[in-house]
């Protein structure tokens, strides 16, 4: 059953486009069949109310508990971040960072991402480190916000799967160090060492840079290891961001 939105739902549904809203409130929006149809079916993620805009999309998912609010199309459409909205979108909590304490004493792979502004691009690295049984990923400064709606849906229903911290890498790094983990950087320079020979600890933090800039100077040091996946580029620089960190995942997890 479906129940009418009030005109004060809508416009606090609205600013959860922007991120202040979200932060202030600590709820977030997941648009589409697919990406709400996972979340609802993993149930990492609170969700506190379903919206429809009066089409059958929502009969296609199974709603559990979950107060579902049909609103004008029009209304719907001005809170849905896509231009063929798909009928369905989840207002979710976001869930709490998780304590740097347990990070600490914990073994795997955390994934870094230093400055990663692309939100197709996050969003596929929080779903490929959900596959590969990623313990965190470190957002550091400059990252999009990883509740972004563009961000949560190119996750495709992953997000809530890895916990997501936030902060400054350079402070964050020596803390981890400091704790007996080691930090690999991925960088295309010749004195990088081959993924395939990498043997990785068994605390590894895996960093990302920056779509277009790599990875900030201020994070390399001696005992810091460079890492780059060998190629045969001819018409292209470097890898997309995202499938890097797919490809160093799958050798991590393969290795650890």
């Amino acid at each position: 059953m479906t129940k009418p939105a009030s005109k004060n739902q809508i416009k606090e549904w609205k600013k959860l486009q922007l991120s202040k809203y979200r932060k202030k409130t600590g709820l977030f929006l997941a648009e589409g069949l697919r990406c709400v149809e996972q979340i609802l079916q993993n149930g990492l993620v609170n969700v506190t109310a379903v919206l429809t805009d009066g089409t059958d999309t929502v009969r296609q998912i199974r709603v559990d508990m979950v107060p579902v609010f049909e609103l004008p199309v029009d209304e719907f459409t001005s809170i849905s971040d896509t231009e063929t909205p798909q009928g369905v979108i989840a207002v979710c909590k976001m869930l709490e960072e998780p304590s740097l304490t347990d990070l600490f004493e914990t073994d795997g792979v955390i994934v870094a991402l230093d400055a990663i502004q692309d939100p197709g691009n996050l969003g596929t690295i929080i779903r490929s480190a959900a596959w590969f049984g990623v313990k965190a990923i470190i957002a550091g400064t400059g990252c999009v916000d990883p509740y972004h709606p563009k961000v949560v849906r190119s996750s495709a229903g992953a997000t809530g799967a890895v916990s997501l911290i936030k902060g400054d890498l350079n402070e964050l790094f020596s803390q981890f160090e400091y704790t007996g983990w080691h930090i690999y950087l991925m960088d295309g320079a010749d004195d990088a060492i081959e993924l395939k020979l990498i043997e990785p600890f068994r605390k590894s933090v895996l960093t990302i840079g920056n779509e277009a800039n790599g990875i900030s100077r201020s994070l390399f040091t001696e005992n810091r290891i460079k890492v780059r996946i060998s190629g045969k580029p001819r018409a292209i620089e470097s890898l997309n961001a995202s499938i890097a960190c797919g490809i160093a995942l799958n050798h991590f997890s393969v290795k650890l």
